[in-house]
């Protein structure tokens, strides 16, 4: 039996006190206890036809007008969960909206793993079952907030993550700040997951819907001087290497069992081992939408490579926008 309280049991003058309210501390996720999040709802935003003082009459006219919108923001490679408790609780206060930020740790699918969360599903991982089990959680807790349809912001790691997610859920975003993200995926038929979108029904259940995608309002985000290639090409090369010797090694001392067994789901292949320059793979994953009749908003900010704290700002600034446009935003 669950006896967590929700905010609809709890007086408003006491949502601070029990943590429900303001910085709520990180939580283990539903669906993978390796998983957590935090969140910030802004006390003075949150209605009270969601808390325990609420009225059977108010209870009954509320509507989704009534709810804070969510932003949800993802980490990069480097897993930096700072932004949560400085610019983007200030972020909620300012806009009126609650700010949700998944951590998924590294090493998740074994040793010098980073990034498993990355791909959605990996061997051991569906981060974005992860974050869908999370909303619901966060829907039956804080009922005082929407999350059927939510705005979805991330850089580096986190812009492929928002990136990928747009593809395999668009009906649940209201739109997505994609920010620098190092390996995009591109809409690739002859090209397998996550390089392309060959093989994605296989993989998810759902095939790419671009109408659905093209109706999610998306900016892709960038720093003009992020042209640089991580690591330099020389640590590519030796990534390559290295990877396929560990690969070899880890199948002479463990032969992979029932290979042919029927069924069996399919694995998804790791990031390439190859990396180019962010700046241009971000222009042209710009190019091959507008192709595609998917229109995005191209943000090359000035003066910044690949640095979070100049490139996230914008991103947040066109989620607001996006917010506004669409009346959600709870100021006073």
């Amino acid at each position: 039996m669950d006896s967590r309280l929700t905010t609809a049991e709890v007086p408003v003058r006491f949502l601070g006190a029990v943590f429900l309210t303001g910085r709520i501390p990180w939580r283990v996720a539903p669906h993978d206890p390796r998983v957590s999040y935090a969140l910030h709802v802004p006390h003075s935003k949150y209605s009270i036809k969601f808390t325990g003082d609420a009225t059977a009459e108010q209870k009954a006219s509320i509507s989704d007008a009534d709810r804070l919108p969510l932003v949800v923001w993802v980490h990069g490679t480097g897993r930096d969960i700072t932004p949560i408790a400085t610019d983007l609780a200030a972020f909620a206060k300012e806009n009126g909206c609650a700010v949700l930020t998944p951590f998924f740790p590294a090493n998740m699918d074994g040793p010098s793993d980073l990034d498993a969360y990355k791909l959605l599903r990996s061997r051991t991982l569906q981060s974005d079952k992860v974050l869908l089990a999370i909303l619901d959680e966060v829907a039956a807790y804080w009922p005082g907030i929407s999350t059927s349809r939510f705005y979805l912001g991330g850089f580096s790691g986190g812009g492929q993550f928002a990136q990928r997610f747009l593809y395999v859920h668009p009906e649940r975003l209201a739109a997505v700040g994609v920010g620098a993200p190092g390996r995009p995926t591109f809409l690739d038929e002859t090209q397998t997951w996550p390089v392309g979108i060959q093989d994605v029904e296989e993989i998810f259940g759902k095939t790419v819907d671009k109408t659905a995608i093209s109706k999610v309002a998306i900016q892709l985000a960038i720093g003009s001087e992020d042209s640089v290639v991580h690591g330099g090409p020389e640590f590519w090369v030796w990534l390559r290497e290295m990877k396929a010797k560990k690969m070899k090694e880890a199948k002479e001392k463990e032969p992979l069992k029932d290979a042919g067994e029927k069924g069996k789901k399919k694995e998804v292949a790791a990031l390439p081992t190859t990396f180019g320059s962010r700046l241009e793979s971000i222009q042209e994953l710009h190019r091959q939408w507008q192709a595609d009749g998917i229109q995005s908003t191209l943000t090359i900010v000035d003066g910044f490579s690949h640095e979070g704290k100049g490139v996230r700002p914008h991103v947040m600034e066109f989620l607001k926008s996006r917010m506004e446009a669409d009346g959600v935003i709870k100021k006073e």
